[in-house]
């Protein structure tokens, strides 16, 4: 429980911190970008923490992960910068509470749901369960990157791992056994694509009726 509400709370952080930027990324977009915000901050925030790692810049710690964080905040901040600064995304969200209480909800019950499962069933057994576990530890394990295979000691891993870099810095933040983060990842990934599925039918839902509305109004400027 302790570990779900961590993660959870660090999601909220990191969907607000990066809010700014969507806001300005996707300003066509009827929900500006708020229900990928989470999703987006993760592999801003994963890269940049991947990529100063293995230019041996950082290392694979707290320290690497606030080096990472700080260059979504930057990134946040010289969005930002446009307009009226932060009182856009501010006045937006005061606009728009009913999207943001429906995205804030769906993404806590969706968590919590994949979460209650795994933990009636939390065994890494079947398929590549064990492998993907594997790979968590090992880079937990690793003091910088390319993180060190589990299987072939001396050896980097050989095999795409984006996905578990950004598990194991949750679970190093959080400071999540990687047992316990292999089953909330599942998790938080059924979590994110719920809101990044009703996002999607928001903003294509509401295109849609913008279209209709002008269809319209053009359909009665030419009656007149």
């Amino acid at each position: 429980m302790i570990h779900f509400l961590a993660w959870y709370l660090t999601l909220i952080i990191l969907g607000a911190l990066t809010f700014p930027l969507v806001y300005r990324l996707f300003p066509k977009f009827a929900d500006r970008g708020y229900s990928f915000t989470r999703a987006a901050g993760m592999l801003i925030w994963g890269y940049a923490f991947w990529m100063l790692t293995s230019l041996g810049i950082a290392q694979n710690n707290i320290g690497g992960l606030m080096l990472g964080l700080a260059v979504l905040i930057a990134l946040s901040l010289w969005a930002s910068q446009r307009g009226e600064g932060l009182r856009d995304p501010l006045a937006w969200l005061k606009d728009n509470l009913k999207l943001v209480f429906t995205v804030e909800i769906l993404f806590l019950l969706s968590f919590a749901l994949i979460a209650l499962l795994r933990a009636a069933n939390p065994e890494a057994l079947g398929t590549e369960k064990p492998m993907e576990l594997a790979f968590i530890n090992a880079i937990l394990r690793s003091p910088t990157f390319p993180p060190r295979d589990p299987w072939l000691s001396g050896y980097a891993i050989s095999y795409y791992h984006f996905g578990f870099i950004m598990t194991a810095m949750l679970a190093k933040l959080t400071a999540t056994a990687g047992s316990l983060a292999f089953n909330l990842m599942t998790a938080l990934i059924f979590a994110l694509s719920a809101i990044g599925a009703y996002g999607i039918l928001y903003n294509l839902q509401s295109t849609d009726f913008r279209l209709q509305t002008l269809d319209s109004r053009h359909q009665t400027l030419d009656s007149r």
